[in-house]
């Protein structure tokens, strides 16, 4: 499943080419994107040798909003709020029609079709590189089916047809293009659930979003590749939770780790966000202390690349690195580049591909607990 082979990096205390990837999210401005064939050769050649994990081309960062939209032309859905997407509390909220029942191709993606037609435009790249596997953005059905009704006894009443939607998108796909695809399994809901839920109820907050996770994963063809995207809120580039620590996400993969291996599936590389549209990562290492509690297994993918400020990347980059104990798998900004504009976005791609190029160096007195981990 996994995209990178970092491992090989362990053992060695001062690593001068530590092999980390850039990895993008998913979008890029629509300036950047006027077709798929553009939009993915821009990322190619702005890259330049530096790896990629894979090589996405979602057109619209508003994808999810344009189908939210759309669920309103269904029979068996009724809109009981419009909005406009213009800030969280602007979503439009459904329920279902009396005398109707909710399927799955009422609130289908239908990616497959958008697939089909990126990987013709990949044949006409322009590269002598061997191209890393398409990116395919699939949202946690939690995620899609908190935005169709908001409220929980709806979401949870109908969270199979979501789920059955998309594992019907992800086997047609999987179907006709087999490991040239890896699937992002994006999932905001999960992260924000955890981040701004009671302490308390964290233990059992873990087991549901992680079982949600594992759900959609084994349900799914076995060989299908993941990488899980965690995210704190991007809508027009403003967080909906600006976290203290990475203390939640942390355990939030714990627990998905745990079932997963319970189960004997491989658990995918994950996309954690360390700053966000509006704050640049922090420099301070607690922060990142939390890092130090997850598995050598895990291929994590720092999102902490912000070109407005690049020497606090560089910082934060060295103090998740120290207290994860590893390099990282991957650079990345926190989110997409859809929001950014053309030249924000250069310049967060020119501090990835410098930053995949860091040294690794521990701290002298950095020594990772290496207990039995859970």
């Amino acid at each position: 499943m996994s995209t990178t082979t970092p491992h090989h990096l362990e053992n060695d205390p001062a690593l001068d080419a530590p092999g980390r990837a850039v990895h993008f999210v998913g979008s890029l401005p629509q300036q950047l994107h006027p077709d798929d064939r553009t939009a993915m050769q821009w990322i190619l050649d702005h890259t330049d040798k530096a790896g990629l994990t894979t090589l996405p081309c979602d057109r619209d960062p508003d994808w999810v909003v344009r189908w939210l939209h759309q669920l309103a032309d269904r029979d068996a859905l009724t809109p009981i709020r419009r909005g406009n997407a213009t800030g969280y509390h602007d979503y439009p909220r459904y329920r279902i029609t009396p005398g109707q029942r909710l399927a799955p191709e009422d609130v289908a993606l239908r990616r497959a079709s958008d697939t089909t037609a990126v990987m013709a435009a990949r044949r006409a790249l322009d590269t002598t590189r061997t191209l890393p596997p398409m990116q395919v953005s699939v949202p946690n059905p939690l995620d899609l089916a908190y935005l169709c009704f908001g409220a929980p006894l709806h979401l949870l009443t109908h969270l199979g047809v979501f789920r059955q939607a998309l594992i019907d998108d992800v086997e047609e796909i999987h179907q006709h293009w087999g490991e040239e695809v890896v699937f992002q399994l994006e999932t905001p809901a999960s992260l924000i659930a955890f981040d701004t839920a009671p302490t308390a109820l964290a233990p059992l907050m873990a087991r549901f979003l992680a079982g949600q996770i594992t759900r959609l994963i084994t349900d799914t063809p076995r060989e299908a590749r993941w990488i899980l995207h965690l995210c704190h809120g991007d809508l027009k580039h403003v967080p909906l939770v600006t976290p203290d620590s990475l203390g939640p996400a942390v355990r939030l993969i714990r627990a998905l780790h745990h079932r997963l291996r319970t189960l004997g599936e491989t658990m995918p590389p994950v996309h954690i966000p360390m700053c966000t549209g509006t704050t640049g990562p922090p420099t301070d290492a607690a922060f990142y202390r939390a890092l130090g509690r997850l598995p050598d297994d895990i291929e994590v993918i720092a999102g902490l690349v912000d070109e407005v400020n690049p020497q606090d990347s560089r910082r934060a980059l060295e103090l998740a690195e120290n207290a994860l104990g590893r390099p990282v798998t991957a650079v990345a900004a926190a989110c997409g580049h859809g929001r950014r504009t053309p030249a924000a976005t250069a310049d967060n791609t020119a501090l990835a591909r410098s930053l995949a190029g860091t040294p690794y160096r521990p701290f002298a007195s950095h020594h990772k607990s290496r207990g039995k981990q859970r």
